[in-house]
Order: C-alpha cells, then structure tokens, then sequence
C-alpha cells in the first residue's frame, strides 16, 4: 500500500454517463491527496476498461474499482488489476472464501483489498475471523439509507484502533460537515460522490474537501 501521507479525499465517480465523467475529471485539480474511485454504475456500464479513462486524466494517482465482489473474489481482483487500479473494493457480506481469496489475489497483484462493511452488523468480528485484515475497511452508508440511519462512528473509532496499520474510509453522502466529522472520528478516507459530482462548481468544492484534509 503506497497511501502513507492519510488524510485523502477519495472521489466517487457514480457516474453513467462519459461525458460527465470527462467534464469532473477535467475540473479536477491534480492533487496527491485525491484518491479516484472507478464507481459501481460506471463499470457495470462501461467495464473496467473505463478505469483506462480515468487514467488518462491522473496518470499516477491512485484508482480504485468498486466492484463489491460478492463472490470468485480472486477472478474480480485478478480483473481490476489487469485494468491497473491500485485497490479494489470487495463486500462484507461475501462468504469468508471469497473475502480470503480477494485478500490473497491482491496480495499477488500487489493490489490493496477495500473491505466494505455496508449492513455488517459486527465488523470487528468479521475481521477478526480473517488471516489477515484488508489494507483499507470501508464504513459505507447506502443511499438509500441516508434518511435512516447515522455512520456508525462509535463501531468506527474501535476498529480504528483495533487495527491501527489499516485505514479506515467513510462513505455515504458526506457533505463538508459530515467529511469533518468523519475525519474527528478517525478517517484516513473521506469518500465524496453526490457532493462533488453534482456541484455546480466541481473544483471550488473539491478545494474546500481538501482543505478539511490540512
């Protein structure tokens, strides 16, 4: 895992349509502290070569593919890593098997493993029954939870310190406010979609998420 330097702003590209995924990434400034996420909508539309795309504009940043691999977990990473991401993102609730294999595909590609805990009630449990603990555990509030339910920041603040040599990401319709909060609670990763994406002003909001970073 090169992401030594934490805080990082880690922008979602949920996006489905190519022209708008040209227009943010060329308003984009060229940051280190700016992780790009290959979202879940744009490779189901378009596949992992979109993370070709992406690279044209940020040619050594890091990428990751949001795959939310649920099963062959070392076919998915195996993929994404043949389309040069840096990280993949696999879920949670995936069978134990497919969690290892992922972890050990990545290992092999030099590829960190992104453990998505969306709806897993005992995470710390989760990852204490693994051989080893992925490089990034990822606190991820559906959309369609947002009216719902809170991040669970208490659940954050324990894994953080229970497994200090992982970062620990936050996701789920962070605005400014949120992303501060995420970073008081322990985030190395605030992941920004909706906020960014949809902003009238792409590169004026992107400063202000960085400036949360200093």
């Amino acid at each position: 895992m090169n992401l030594e330097e934490p805080p990082y702003l880690q922008i979602a590209l949920d996006l489905v349509s190519l022209e708008d995924l040209n227009r943010i990434l060329s308003r984009l400034p060229v940051k280190k502290e700016i992780l790009y996420e290959a979202g879940t909508p744009l490779i189901k539309k378009f596949g992992v070569s979109i993370i070709e795309q992406i690279r044209g504009f940020c040619l050594d940043s890091y990428v990751i593919a949001d795959m939310k691999t649920l099963d062959v977990g070392w076919l998915e990473v195996r993929i994404a890593a043949e389309a040069s991401v840096n990280a993949v993102a696999i879920s949670g609730l995936a069978s134990l098997e497919t969690i290892e294999s992922s972890l050990k595909e990545g290992r092999q590609k030099a590829v960190d493993i992104i453990l998505d805990c969306m709806n897993i009630n005992d995470p710390k449990q989760l990852l204490d029954s693994l051989s080893r603990v992925p490089e990034i555990i990822l606190f991820h509030r559906g959309i369609d939870q947002e009216n719902n339910i809170d991040h669970p920041w208490e659940t954050i603040r324990l894994i953080k310190t229970s497994y200090p040599k992982s970062l620990i990401a936050v996701a789920g319709g962070l605005d400014i406010n949120a992303s501060q909060k995420a970073l008081n609670n322990g985030a190395d990763i605030i992941v920004v979609g909706r906020a960014i994406t949809q902003a009238k002003d792409v590169e004026k909001i992107t400063g202000e998420f960085l400036q949360l970073l200093n």
